[in-house]
């Protein structure tokens, strides 16, 4: 009776034992959270520091091989706070989820205006200025004004650029005269035709060819478009 109290005794203590945390696991975790949040502003003008903001909680494990997949964090900018979501893998298997709270501050600058600008005004060094900036940015906030593209609507002096303040500059107006370069197959065809519609670079816009017919093209710069053609 006592070995069999004993052997119950010992097989609950090793199974419990097997359940718990592996020592070093969510330290581990928060690192890798950051470094992964980290990439991904690889391409980001600027810099971004993160870091985490609470313990993460783990799935009770049972194995020798503990490994963190990345899945997707929860802002596209990683400023202010977000969070990141891992694959928890045992052993080759998905033992389930986790989550590390995370905390990014961006340095850098952002594009503002000297002066008010009206509206489809492409704005000149002079009219914008690089201004220091630390903190969560406004979402779309522009650190360069990118090429082809102007203002959507007037904006005052002093005014911290987004990307909902631009529209693309249309390369193609209506009723403008647009060559078209048409493929068929391994033919190539040029054609004149008349624009129904304004287009910016790779807009679809639809033209009149000189036989009355209308088709869809995409526009491939200044009164140039092409498109696929079947007869």
């Amino acid at each position: 009776m006592r070995l069999r109290v004993f052997f119950l005794f010992g097989f609950l203590t090793l199974r419990v034992g097997a359940e718990e945390p592996i020592p070093g696991l969510p330290e581990r975790l928060q690192q890798e959270a950051i470094e992964y949040a980290q990439g991904q502003t690889q391409a980001s003008a600027g810099h971004y520091a993160i870091r985490a903001t609470k313990t993460p909680v783990l799935p009770r494990v049972k194995g020798t091989e503990v490994r963190f997949e990345p899945s997707h964090l929860s802002k596209r900018e990683p400023a202010g706070a977000f969070f990141a979501v891992f694959r928890v893998m045992v052993d080759g298997r998905l033992a389930g989820n986790a989550r590390v709270e995370l905390e990014g501050r961006w340095t850098g600058k952002l594009l503002k205006t000297t002066e008010s600008l009206g509206r489809k005004t492409v704005p000149s060094e002079s009219q914008l200025e690089e201004v220091p900036f630390e903190g969560n940015p406004p979402p779309g906030a522009l650190t360069a004004f990118p090429s082809g593209f102007r203002l959507r609507a007037s904006v005052p002096s002093g005014h911290t650029l987004r990307l909902t303040d631009l529209e693309a500059i249309p390369l193609v107006n209506a009723g403008d005269r647009v060559r078209l370069t048409l493929r068929s197959g391994c033919l190539i065809i040029s054609a004149d035709a008349t624009a129904r519609g304004p287009g910016a670079l790779g807009d679809k816009i639809r033209v009149e060819l000189p036989t009355r017919k209308w088709i869809q093209v995409v526009v491939t710069g200044p009164g140039e478009a092409s498109a696929e053609w079947s007869a």
